[in-house]
């Protein structure tokens, strides 16, 4: 009897076991508890003691961006209004988003990259274009079309600067993956600062912000992780991002920007 009782909770640990490295729940719970460090350097040690795993490594710093970062809704609104004017945006404001805690796709893919360096990863920092619609295009042939998207990407047009985006690429068991934070953060519209109305208030608000973050229970209320785009699979990756340098779809057959565009 008491073999049996053992040999039910051994096997009930070691399913508990595999279920939870499956579903990342631990690493999760490392990120979500993780204390405040004054640099990515601390903060990775910290997160990423005693994991060996490329992957383990990887999920529990992207899961502390989704819990501890949010979302700059004032440059997302700036990129669309200067798009429906044809005109380039401003640069974006100078920001230190690991003080901060709010950032652009940017700031998020470079800080991504940044505690994945410090955690002994390596990391690069894709540049491309991110969208679930991308609006129509104003010509329907395909020679047109084409036209187009040469206008917008290098002859001075900006319809295209809306969905301005960046992601990264993680080295892990002898190959690339994808993983893009900022999409992680499961709900499309959770966005901090969006009610800014120009460039002044931002910038007081990054000061505010550079002095007193945010706490962390304000920083994770409401926040649910996105899985499908932690390793995403290149196919599925693909009908929401399309990379600048068209080697990072890690696609075998590479999707054409109009296949992308009118997908």
């Amino acid at each position: 009897m008491k073999v049996m009782r053992f040999m039910i909770f051994l096997f009930g640990f070691l399913w508990g076991t595999s279920v939870g490295a499956q579903g990342f729940g631990a690493l999760d719970l490392r990120a979500k508890t993780a204390p405040d460090f004054q640099s990515p350097a601390e903060l990775a040690a910290w997160l990423t003691k005693g994991l060996s795993a490329e992957k383990d490594k990887a999920r529990v710093l992207a899961a502390w961006m989704v819990y501890r970062l949010e979302r700059d809704g004032f440059r997302h609104q700036e990129l669309i209004r200067w798009s429906n004017k044809n005109r380039a945006a401003p640069e974006a404001l100078d920001n230190d988003t690991f003080q901060t805690r709010i950032g652009t796709p940017q700031d998020f893919a470079q800080l991504f990259q940044t505690l994945g360096s410090a955690a002994g990863l390596n990391v690069h920092v894709i540049e491309g274009f991110a969208a679930r619609d991308i609006a129509a295009f104003r010509y329907q042939t395909p020679a047109g079309q084409a036209i187009e998207v040469l206008a917008d990407q290098w002859l001075g047009s900006y319809h295209l600067q809306r969905y301005q985006a960046a992601w990264n690429a993680v080295w892990a068991d002898e190959k690339w993956h994808l993983v893009d934070t900022y999409w992680m953060i499961a709900d499309q519209d959770l966005y901090a600062a969006r009610n800014i109305q120009n460039v002044r208030e931002m910038k007081r608000l990054l000061k505010r912000r550079s002095q007193n973050p945010p706490n962390r229970q304000a920083l994770m209320r409401g926040k649910r992780i996105d899985n499908r785009y932690f390793f995403a699979k290149p196919s599925f990756f693909i009908q929401t991002h399309y990379p600048i340098e068209v080697e990072w779809q890690l696609m075998s057959v590479p999707w054409t920007w109009t296949s992308f565009a009118n997908r």
